[in-house]
């Protein structure tokens, strides 16, 4: 069931509103039910039963199309007036309904039914539609009791559902900002944690290459010109060019990229593996986003390498500032808790490349049973 007002926005107000929906159901079947058969139990008068037929089945009619209406579309503003709509005009008729007896005593079976109308408007409109709604309602009873001052119940009625409905909703509005606002902080903390590991992580390779290179040209184990010396420098220069492209702030890290043309680009560059992907809109900061697709790309190339199938599949499931990506494949599977420690690819090149970004790796697979990969940000 899904509800179509705007005002329905974070979790707790749309859980709350579902079971309005539900609420608003079971008011109008059970009323519809109870009430009827109260009304022919009422009717004292022979002549009742001609004027009862046609309201009563109209009432129980449109109980049931109110109820497989919200059923499909939800609490609807429309739905809802028309339900006030057909509850007034039967108010207005309860002369010709209900004995005047009851109706002095306020006994009468049409005020609990307006009751009903009442509490389903409070918790399913504005107070903007609601209110007046109510009132049509209260002066629509009033009218067909021939004393307006007969529904002062159903004006306290109204206070009391009203104000009610206004703290849930607040409550659950201002749980959903906390929750939010929880989450938004939690994401900036691994984001910096990603920073710093990213920074930990160019120190190391400025130590192993840049560093070391430098060192032992001023130690004189390079007297002449050496092509291997040439080489070493070409890849520290190579090094330096990635780092120099690498994000040096964390304003680059508040930029989203969007994951999708990533994992594509990795996907066609395993060669003759086939691979299948199921992407949605997913956009990471571009360090994490970088991270996380060349943990995909090794993954893909352990299913090339090891998994002894030519068939792979990608599933994306995210949004912004966060992703779930699993890479699986139906090959030959194997026992991650047997991999030796000497095996350092996954461990590495995966888990401790998403454990360093504020992620996290699992694997899944036993032999003859495939493989599934799975990466997520954050943790």
């Amino acid at each position: 069931m899904q509800g179509l007002r705007s005002r329905v926005a974070g979790p707790s107000d749309r859980a709350l509103h579902w079971l309005a929906g539900w609420y608003a159901i079971a008011l109008r079947l059970g009323g519809s039910v109870l009430f009827t058969a109260i009304a022919v139990l009422a009717a004292t008068k022979p002549g009742f039963g001609w004027w009862l037929g046609v309201p009563l089945t109209a009432l129980c009619l449109w109980s049931a199309f109110f109820a497989w209406q919200v059923r499909r579309s939800g609490l609807t503003p429309a739905v809802v007036l028309v339900d006030a709509a057909v509850i007034s005009a039967l108010a207005l008729a309860q002369q010709h309904l209900v004995p005047a007896a009851l109706i002095a005593d306020d006994t009468t079976w049409m005020l609990p039914l307006c009751c009903t109308t009442i509490y389903i408007m409070q918790i399913a409109l504005r107070p903007r539609l609601s209110l007046p709604g109510a009132a049509i309602v209260v002066i629509a009873y009033g009218l067909g009791s021939g004393h307006l001052v007969h529904g002062w119940l159903l004006v306290a009625e109204t206070i009391v559902s009203a104000g009610l409905v206004a703290v849930i909703r607040g409550g659950a509005r201002q749980a959903d900002t906390v929750v939010a606002e929880s989450l938004e902080t939690e994401r900036q903390i691994r984001a910096e944690e990603a920073r710093r590991a990213d920074e930990r992580a160019q120190h190391r390779q400025l130590h192993d290459t840049v560093l070391s290179t430098l060192t032992m040209v001023a130690a004189g184990a390079f007297a002449e010109p050496s092509a291997a010396l040439i080489a070493q420098a070409d890849r520290d220069l190579r090094v330096l060019q990635g780092l120099e492209r690498a994000p040096a702030g964390s304003g680059e890290w508040a930029t989203l990229t969007d994951l999708s043309p990533q994992l594509e680009q990795a996907a066609a560059t395993t060669g003759d593996l086939a691979v299948r992907l199921k992407l949605v809109s997913v956009t990471l900061p571009s360090p994490v986003a970088d991270q996380l697709v060349a943990c995909v790309g090794e993954a893909l190339r352990n299913v090339k390498r090891h998994a002894g199938t030519d068939q792979a599949e990608v599933t994306v499931s995210g949004g912004a500032g966060w992703a779930v990506v699993e890479i699986t494949d139906r090959g030959r599977g194997f026992d991650p808790d047997a991999t030796p420690a000497s095996r350092r690819g996954i461990r590495e090149s995966i888990t401790g490349r998403m454990l360093a970004t504020g992620g996290r790796a699992a694997i899944a697979s036993r032999p003859g049973a495939g493989t599934t990969v799975t990466v997520s940000w954050p943790a």
